[in-house]
């Protein structure tokens, strides 16, 4: 059907009415496959960043216990040293 045979038939408004609602079927056609997933790839990489951060930083706590506990090593050591003396 021709735009110009729905516009003698029906009016403008119905051609206009017909016309927007295309143009959302359009838009939500585009939002449910473009959009959603570049934004499931987004979420995806974010989420990986934050496992890696959050991976480092339990790798950072387990080295400074590990000084933690060579500092008091060494306070032990210096302190038994210095009552020798």
């Amino acid at each position: 059907m021709q735009i110009l045979d729905v516009i003698e038939r029906f009016g403008i408004p119905v051609a206009v009415t017909m016309a927007f609602g295309y143009f959302i079927w359009v838009q939500n056609k585009w939002i449910r496959v473009n959009l959603m997933e570049e934004l499931d790839e987004s979420h995806d990489r974010l989420e990986n960043i934050l496992i890696k951060l959050i991976d480092a930083s339990k790798q950072h706590s387990i080295e400074l216990r590990g000084l933690k506990a060579s500092y008091a090593a060494l306070v032990t050591i210096i302190k038994t040293l210095m009552r020798r003396k």
